[in-house]
């Protein structure tokens, strides 16, 4: 026995050994591999889980981004309709202004128009009334029947050709 060494006390704890690890074997394979079966389970449950969810998330996204197509699309409609109304809305008050500001300008004109005629016809009287306050005068002065008869003819005259033909007719 060199280096004091037992070989039969070797080879009984190798036979030790061996039997050691065949029992635990025997005894502990079945749970070990039941509890990896169980667990590789779980894990591919969990990658199928995540894919099949990463799918769902997919279509709803491409769902959300028809949708938000639709709706962009649908704004912009909504916009040029809007963009019409405005537009149509803003023409017919500038036609209604522009109806209003014609009948508002005629009506100044027609205003105008009568006013004028109204100070020609004053002007005419007074014209009238010193015409006839002048030939008094004379009349008075120069009280002859000849002279009068001249005088008023001349009136009468003078009369028609500046009155115009609607007063003559009144």
């Amino acid at each position: 026995m060199p280096l004091n060494i037992d070989f039969v006390q070797v080879l009984l704890h190798i036979l030790n050994f061996v039997i050691l690890a065949g029992g635990l074997t025997l005894i502990l394979q079945k749970p070990v591999k039941k509890f990896m079966d169980e667990r590789k389970a779980k894990y591919e449950a969990i990658e199928t889980k995540n894919r099949e969810d990463a799918e769902a998330n997919e279509r709803v996204k491409a769902e959300y981004e028809e949708k938000l197509a639709a709706f962009d699309k649908e704004m912009a409609e909504l916009r040029l309709e809007t963009e019409r109304e405005a537009g149509n809305a803003a023409r017919s008050t500038i036609d209604t202004a522009k109806s209003e500001a014609a009948r508002i300008l005629k009506k100044a004109e027609e205003d105008a128009e009568k006013r004028k005629d109204q100070i020609l016809e004053s002007a005419q009287t007074e014209i009238s009334e010193l015409v006839l306050t002048s030939a008094q005068k004379l009349l008075a002065d120069s009280a002859s029947p000849e002279r009068t008869r001249e005088l008023y003819d001349e009136f009468l005259k003078f009369a028609e050709k500046n009155v115009p033909r609607e007063e003559t007719n009144a």
